[in-house]
């Protein structure tokens, strides 16, 4: 059964912590060892609204975050992966839920990268779900691509426009339910720049590639459009695991009980 879309989940406990770039809002779920789940640009902590409950059911601590400037956390003075980084690191230290299992989906596995990297200490594996290793040429090309439109449109037709705009770009197998929760994250960004796909460009996540100490699952899911990197990471890093999803970017939402099948026996085997 499809929950209805809702700010929270039964059980689920939400707070705030201050972090370098003002506060971070999470939502908490269960008990256990620590798995905090960094989403997508643009979205915001909804994306595992889904997954919560069942990470929570098989022993552990489901944290997921608001990026700075996504959700309900503040926007930041200067955006950029490293400072999404340093906000997690914050996170982490204020819930004392360090050493953590990370999972980091397409833009936001870059932050999760990131903070392996930078932060060893704080981090206990790493998932890579779908998360894009662009070439300098290919971030070049990316700077602009996706302009922020926040202009309210008297008639809410701004609203229709974006939904129009997911069904063309986003993937064709999204439900109704994925596409509204990306409509809906986006606008609750509020007026200021849209932070989370202006950033990725400008970050080199392959000069964090060979600093990762950690176990590293990549997860790709096959008719997602950055799953030749996937390949890349592989390539780069023969030590990681990986594990293939038959679907697209949207399966942590509509196909979550075969996303989770993929992810829950190294969680596992690493907490």
């Amino acid at each position: 059964m499809t929950l209805p879309i809702m700010t929270a989940l039964p059980l689920e406990r939400r707070g705030y912590v201050d972090g370098p770039e003002g506060q971070l809002h999470y939502r908490s779920m269960g008990e256990g060892p620590a798995v905090l789940l960094v989403h997508q640009a643009p979205w915001s902590s909804l994306q595992f609204r889904h997954a919560m409950p069942l990470i929570a059911q098989a022993g552990f601590r489901a944290i997921a975050v608001d990026l700075p400037g996504h959700g309900m956390s503040d926007p930041p003075v200067q955006p950029g992966i490293e400072c999404y980084a340093q906000s997690l690191a914050a996170l982490l230290r204020e819930l004392d839920a360090a050493p953590a299992i990370v999972l980091g989906h397409r833009g936001g596995g870059l932050v999760a990268g990131r903070l392996a990297a930078e932060t060893p200490e704080l981090v206990r594996a790493l998932i890579l779900d779908n998360a894009p290793l662009y070439s300098r040429e290919e971030r070049e090309a990316r700077i602009g691509k996706f302009p922020d439109r926040q202009d309210i449109a008297p008639d809410g037709s701004h609203i229709t426009d974006r939904w129009a705009w997911v069904r063309e770009r986003g993937d064709p197998d999204w439900s109704d339910e994925t596409v509204h929760i990306s409509v809906i994250t986006y606008f609750l960004h509020g007026p200021w720049k849209e932070h989370g796909h202006s950033v990725i460009p400008l970050y080199d996540f392959e000069q964090d590639v060979p600093r990762i100490s950690c176990p590293v699952l990549v997860v790709a899911s096959k008719t997602d459009p950055v799953f030749p990197y996937a390949c890349k990471l592989s390539q780069a890093r023969a030590d990681w695991q990986r594990a293939t999803l038959p679907g697209g970017p949207g399966m942590v939402l509509d196909r979550t009980d075969e996303w989770w099948e993929a992810i829950k026996v190294f969680m596992t085997s690493v907490s």
